[in-house]
């Protein structure tokens, strides 16, 4: 008996896996049709040619037939924005738009899992189907930025499950709602403060960061905060959505009717002297894209901050200057004597930004500054950007002056494997012209302090190293 059970039970597993898998080749058979059906007729839609009848076409299907046959297209592909507005009108049309706000609400199915032919729905039933049906669509609600949809996804945020948490964020995030905003700054406390556990704290600043600087004066309670905790919190969404919007607009200026007279005020006045050292290396990234007198002073008295990553962010962020007031490259130069090597280096970067004009600060730093150290860093830094690459190209054709100069003390003495790296990549003619042209001043150079050790009993400084005659120089 126990043999014949054993045996009806393995026939019995055999048959519901035979079962089930007949079910799937049908279920992918009834997806394969449908979409070669119409897909042609989708994409005509999508792309505004006007269609009647695949309209009407379409309006045949049962709902969840055009679930399957609209997936991909939240779920893979990336529309254009005219495709995304066509597609929000075609949904809205076949009411997908209107079911989908139904689960967000309700949280349960609101259509049959089944077609209207008896062919497999594309989720399976209980409470599996339910929760993956929700999620697709407050994901394709995000899609569309449909932003009448607002309400329904700020409640789904204090879902229970914390897929549905981070996909509403997410598609709030996609719609940038301004009405939204002040909902999860409020979510933004209560998590910080630790009054609430959910939503996840990365997901609830992903979201916020992905509005539109329109919004910013919002986090003005945020920013005001006795708890420096979420004051950080704040800056550093501030901080995320000025440098998006940067990257959007390359000459980005901030006046104050974007930001808030207000907000530019707290930023200036308070914030860039906050007891939190975090804050106030945040200010400074937001600040030199402010269109406002007092940015300049401010920004100086965070170059010489007592934290060094404050100096740090803020040499970094000069990089970004948009102010055509006095220029910053003397006071980024002063960060090459600062005591920690980071700013050093950083101060390097920013001033190869600042273009011909910071380069030569940098130049001349070089060759007349005693430390090691911060050579050995520009050498580097010069090297890593490809900057000696143009430098030996520039110094091959003729250039004079402190370039010149630099390009000479690097061959000769501080990097000669970096030189001959950049000779190794010049066309034949331009290492010619090179070698041309520094080895009769290395010629004199050898001559030169035999010379003056013999007239003067002395060699030469660095700073002699500027005041060469023309001939050695040129």
């Amino acid at each position: 008996m126990t043999l014949i059970f054993v045996l009806m039970g393995t026939f019995l597993l055999i048959a519901v896996a035979l079962i089930r898998r007949w079910q799937q080749i049908r279920f992918a058979r009834h997806v394969h049709t449908l979409h070669h059906r119409y897909r042609p007729v989708l994409a005509r839609l999508l792309s505004g040619a006007r269609s009647a009848g695949g309209i009407e076409a379409l309006r045949e299907l049962p709902l969840a037939d055009l679930e399957l046959l609209f997936d991909p297209l939240f779920s893979q592909r990336k529309l254009t924005e005219r495709q995304l507005v066509f597609l929000e009108a075609l949904c809205a049309d076949l009411g997908l738009i209107a079911l989908w706000q139904s689960r967000s609400a309700a949280g349960h199915t609101a259509t049959p899992l089944y077609s209207g032919d008896g062919t497999p729905g594309n989720h399976p039933g209980g409470a599996a189907g339910r929760y993956l049906l929700r999620a697709k669509s407050i994901r394709n609600l995000g899609k569309l930025r449909h932003r009448p949809s607002w309400p329904l996804l700020v409640n789904a945020v204090d879902d229970r499950h914390p897929d549905i948490q981070l996909l509403a964020l997410r598609s709030l995030g996609a719609m940038g709602a301004p009405e939204s905003f002040p909902f999860l700054r409020e979510r933004l406390h209560a998590v910080v403060q630790r009054e609430s556990t959910s939503p996840p704290l990365a997901g609830l600043q992903a979201a916020m960061v992905s509005f539109d600087l329109s919004c910013a004066p919002a986090l003005l309670p945020s920013l005001r905060h006795p708890d420096r905790h979420l004051r950080l919190h704040a800056m550093e969404i501030l901080r995320t959505m000025v440098g998006r919007e940067a990257a959007r607009q390359p000459r980005l200026i901030l006046i104050q009717e974007l930001l808030s007279p207000p907000v530019v005020d707290l930023l200036l006045t308070v914030l860039a002297v906050d007891l939190s050292a975090e804050v106030r290396a945040r200010v400074a990234d937001v600040i030199v894209f402010v269109a406002d007198a007092r940015a300049t002073s401010v920004l100086h008295d965070l170059l010489i901050d007592r934290q060094w990553f404050v100096r740090l962010h803020t040499v970094r962020a000069l990089s970004q200057w948009r102010q055509t007031t006095k220029p910053q490259h003397l006071e980024v130069g002063d960060c090459l004597h600062d005591p920690h090597w980071r700013v050093r280096e950083t101060a390097i970067q920013t001033l190869i930004s600042f273009g011909q004009k910071g380069r030569d600060h940098l130049y001349k730093h070089f060759l007349t500054s005693p430390d090691h150290n911060t050579r050995a860093q520009i050498v580097e830094v010069i090297e890593r950007t490809g900057l000696m690459s143009v430098l030996v190209e520039e110094y091959s054709t003729g250039t004079k002056g402190v370039e010149a100069l630099m390009v000479e003390y690097l061959a000769s003495d501080t990097a000669p494997m970096g030189i001959s790296g950049v000779l190794r990549t010049l066309e034949p003619e331009s290492r010619k012209r090179f070698l041309d042209r520094f080895l009769p001043y290395a010629e004199a150079t050898m001559r030169f302090p035999e010379e003056t050790h013999t007239e003067m009993g002395s060699s030469l400084s660095l700073q002699q190293i500027l005041e060469f005659p023309p001939h050695l120089a040129a």
